[in-house]
């Protein structure tokens, strides 16, 4: 797939791309083009108080992993990458909150776009021991929304989306504890 970066310069009666310079009367007819050739909207954003999508995504093993399959109990699905520094700091985090709840909350940390042999060495050198679930395409990520990481979706034991977090804060882990607690007390 390539690319192109669209610069406007004011005063050049039209937008750069790679380096050519379209004029109002071509770029419109690329646009209405464009815009033609749609064929269905973009997906909505997940919302708080929607169910959760459902998914089935294999795990570091191999082995086929679905939401389905923990319904019942609290889920956080924690979207992340290898590369990324703020997740570096989420995962072991999230880890031992999980601990606090383990008969209660599964924590799935979904990992996106990066091959099974770069995660799994990534989780050997880091010593975390969390259910990770591999989003190689990126099409779960993409149906959850994430738009940037890490992102934790809280699941309610019925399969409804209670909470949902971007970045790293020094307050996320509190907050979060807080919410899974609350989830844990409704029947």
């Amino acid at each position: 797939m390539v690319y192109f970066k669209a610069v406007w310069f004011p005063g050049s009666g039209g937008i750069v791309i790679r380096k050519k310079v379209l004029g109002p009367g071509l770029l419109s007819a690329l646009l209405a083009l464009m815009l033609a050739s749609c064929t269905r909207p973009p997906s909505a954003p997940l919302q708080v108080g929607s169910p959760a999508p459902r998914f089935t995504l294999p795990d570091l093993n191999g082995r086929q992993v679905s939401l389905d399959q923990f319904k019942g109990r609290i889920v956080m699905l924690d979207f992340w990458a290898t590369w990324c520094g703020p997740c570096r700091m989420t995962m072991p985090l999230l880890e031992k909150l999980q601990k606090e709840y383990p008969n209660n909350m599964v924590l799935l940390a979904v990992n996106l776009q990066e091959s099974r042999d770069v995660v799994r060495e990534y989780m050997r050198q880091q010593g975390l021991n969390s259910h990770v679930l591999l989003d190689e395409k990126g099409s779960l990520g993409e149906v959850y929304g994430t738009e940037a990481i890490p992102m934790q979706v809280l699941i309610d034991k019925e399969g409804i989306v209670r909470d949902i977090k971007t970045g790293f804060s020094p307050t996320m882990i509190s907050q979060l504890r807080s919410e899974i607690a609350r989830l844990d007390k409704l029947p």
